[in-house]
């Protein structure tokens, strides 16, 4: 049975998580302020923010199969009791409610592969477009991909623009930029404030 790879003691934000579980950040975010999984505070890029660890993830991957059979008060204990399965079945209520963990952990570790690909794919330089994220070896800016994706752009017609983008990057990118977002107001360049040269 795969299991996801990351040490027990991994913190998750709340962008990855939602990667990780294919679940709205909404959601996530719903998810920590209802204290259905438990959230810490740390520190991300210098930034303090809610993290989640392995359990909390395992339990957002369950909390939208369970959202419409079980109350919130059986969701939590089943939640609570992740932290000491060991096997394939979490049970709670002494044993009256059983619930099969294997699809949920097979689908966290497909996840947790493609999030770790895509980092191994893409790195930041402060010296390569000014230190946005970029496919290794190429000057190719990840999130701009996105947005040309989402404006409907073809994979075959991206693939054609961009002659050292793999198909694997492209299907890449959406997990990357969205387990890391553009924060803050857009960059601006240098040359703005100059009237245009004709």
């Amino acid at each position: 049975m795969p299991t996801p790879r990351k040490p027990k003691n991994q913190l998750f934000t709340p962008n990855e998580a939602a990667v990780l579980t294919r679940m709205p950040l909404k959601a996530v975010q719903n998810a920590i302020d209802r204290k259905t999984v438990i959230a810490v505070t740390g520190q991300r890029s210098g930034h303090s923010t809610r993290l989640l660890d392995i359990h909390a993830l395992l339990a957002l991957a369950l909390e939208k199969r369970l959202i419409n059979c079980f109350t919130p008060e059986l969701r939590r204990e089943v939640f609570d009791a992740l932290k000491n399965v060991r096997g394939s079945v979490v049970t709670a209520y002494g044993g009256l409610v059983k619930v099969d963990l294997k699809k949920p952990r097979k689908e966290l570790a497909s996840s947790m592969r493609d999030l770790r690909r895509a980092r191994e794919l893409i790195h930041s330089d402060p010296g390569i477009k000014g230190g946005d994220p970029v496919f290794r070896g190429t000057r190719i800016q990840v999130h701009m991909i996105v947005e040309l994706i989402q404006k409907g752009s073809p994979e075959q017609e991206l693939l054609e623009d961009y002659p050292r983008m793999t198909p694997e990057m492209l299907k890449l990118a959406p997990v990357y930029a969205n387990a890391y977002p553009h924060h803050g107001r857009p960059r601006v360049q240098p040359w703005h404030a100059n009237p245009p040269i004709y």
